[in-house]
């Protein structure tokens, strides 16, 4: 493991919940997306943390707040751990919390799914609403993840770590399915964002419209199609964000197994 205690670095940085992905073990086309992102990559390792119930019910400013302190959180973990690979000499790639995104087939997606990699490491599995969703936590969960040059320990059968979460909200019931495919999720959506082919249409979720209202669509779709300009704009993301709001969570909170 070249001296890389995964283990113990997760737990010192308060993550119960993570896995290291094989490049093998994930289908296409996210094995493609993986590697386009970082060329010499063998393994991806996604870790995970609860948003608490609680802060869905807040006002969107504070409820927003709270969202994005959990996610740069664990942006900043996967900063850490990019730098002890880097100190052993061995290629890593942290997967950004923001920009740059890209579009493929109409669909705005990160570079790398995070969830479809999460969902081929076991983490959970992903629902109607296209959201992970995990035994822990149910689709309440934010993710990070750090792409690596190593290949996954051959001892490391099961790299996930099922531990309690931290958190006093009670674990979300694992004796049924995670996703029963009732459809609340996006029956809910007030943006209908959700199409009939299960694709997600990013640019009618009502908490991206009141940024990229419909007449802005075009031009930002073609801004997405750049990746120079994209990288860019990347550094001004973070400042951006903190000026949003998350006005609505109905795919989440919709859910049986929020």
């Amino acid at each position: 493991m070249n001296g890389l205690d995964i283990d113990g670095f997760f737990h010192r940085e308060g993550i119960e919940v993570f896995t290291e992905v094989g490049i093998a073990d994930i289908p296409a086309p996210d094995c493609d997306y993986v590697r386009e992102f970082f060329p010499g990559a063998d393994s991806v390792i996604i870790f995970a943390k609860e948003i608490p119930a609680p802060v869905y019910r807040m006002p969107p400013k504070e409820k927003t707040r709270e969202m994005l302190q959990i996610a740069e959180a664990l942006d900043r973990t996967a900063a850490r751990l990019f730098d002890l690979f880097n100190e052993r000499g061995i290629p890593a790639k942290p997967v950004p919390l923001y920009l740059p995104v890209t579009i493929t087939d109409g669909t705005v997606r990160g570079l790398v799914r995070l969830k479809k990699v999460a969902a081929a490491g076991g983490l959970g599995m992903i629902g109607k609403s296209s959201l992970l969703i995990t035994p822990q936590y149910g689709p309440r969960v934010f993710l990070s993840g750090v792409v690596t040059g190593r290949e996954v320990p051959a001892s490391s059968e099961s790299p996930v770590s099922s531990a309690s979460p931290v958190s006093s909200a009670s674990p979300v019931s694992s004796d049924s399915p995670l996703c029963t495919g009732c459809g609340l999720c996006t029956k809910n959506c007030p943006g209908t964002a959700f199409g009939p082919d299960g694709r997600v249409d990013a640019f009618r979720c009502m908490t991206i419209r009141p940024w990229v209202p419909p007449v802005v669509v075009p031009v930002a779709k073609w801004v997405l199609g750049r990746p120079v300009l994209l990288r860019c704009i990347a550094p001004f993301a973070p400042c951006i964000a903190r000026f949003a709001t998350m006005p609505c969570s109905e795919c989440v909170t919709g859910c049986l197994r929020f």
